[in-house]
């Protein structure tokens, strides 16, 4: 039987996306961070993915343009319903330096690292929510590096489970106790890449999750942080080649007496 020009067409076309392993990693290991399944969804400017917490204490918000990628072939707009954990285990066969391909099919997604083929199921779209992320905003921002971020989180780790958070307009703080240990971390302004600050602001908030998301993320060079009294953190950042993909991290603040 001949299969006419059109029908034929439409079997030919398949959605494949190509970028590097370095980049898919972290994508994964930042939302690890807060789930173990979410959607990708696909559109003719890139990925976007939201994901938040089963307890709803952290959301992670991602934009992934299609720049990027070094192939990016959409037959439709998709959203893909993803075990985060299956895809960690393909990527565990493949360098940073690979390139990996994403091949979509029907119901299942095979990736292409070389002469390796890996392909996983695509979980039920109808049991994984795309979350709806709050307008949380703060006036009050400080913009600072990393690598300073981390280590008071890093000072902090082993006093307490929560870490205040304090801005004025001359410099930010990140404080820890407990009752025989504590931590501060203090950048005056002249250490800042950009602070805004009218009134002094703190808010306290579980360590864990800060730990967890800034050991994810390696090719991010500063944070943007805005809280207010006792407010959500929003954390601002970019990462990837070329600082190409925009995230934003949220976290629920620790009431403390």
């Amino acid at each position: 039987m001949l299969i006419n020009e059109p029908d034929k067409v439409r079997y030919d076309i398949m959605s494949r996306l190509t970028l590097s392993v370095k980049n898919l990693k972290e994508i994964a290991d930042l939302l690890n961070t807060v789930v173990t399944e979410t959607k990708f969804k696909l559109d003719q400017t890139g990925i976007s993915i939201k994901a938040v917490d089963p307890s709803h204490v952290a959301m992670i918000s991602l934009d992934v343009p299609k720049e990027l990628f070094a192939e990016y072939s959409l037959d439709r707009d998709e959203e893909l319903a993803i075990d985060i954990d299956k895809l960690k285990n393909v990527l565990k066969v493949a360098r940073d330096s690979d390139e990996i391909t994403m091949r979509i099919e029907k119901d299942k997604i095979a990736f292409e690292i070389g002469a390796v083929i890996k392909t996983i199921n695509l979980l039920d779209g109808n049991a994984v929510t795309i979350p709806r992320i709050p307008k949380i905003s703060s006036d009050y921002f400080v913009v600072l590096a990393k690598q300073e971020f981390d280590k008071g989180l890093r000072a902090a780790e082993d006093v307490s489970d929560s870490i205040r958070l304090s801005l004025t307009a001359t410099e930010f703080k990140a404080r820890s106790s407990s009752e025989t240990e504590e931590s501060e971390l203090i950048l005056p302004k002249d250490l800042l890449k950009e602070i805004k600050c009218d009134n002094p602001v703190k808010s306290s908030y579980p360590i864990e999750y800060l730990i967890k998301f800034t050991r994810a993320l390696q090719s991010c060079e500063e944070f943007k942080l805005s809280f207010r009294d006792d407010y959500p953190l929003t954390v601002d950042f970019r990462f990837g080649r070329d600082s190409l993909i925009n995230g934003s991290f949220y976290l629920a603040p620790r009431m403390e007496e």
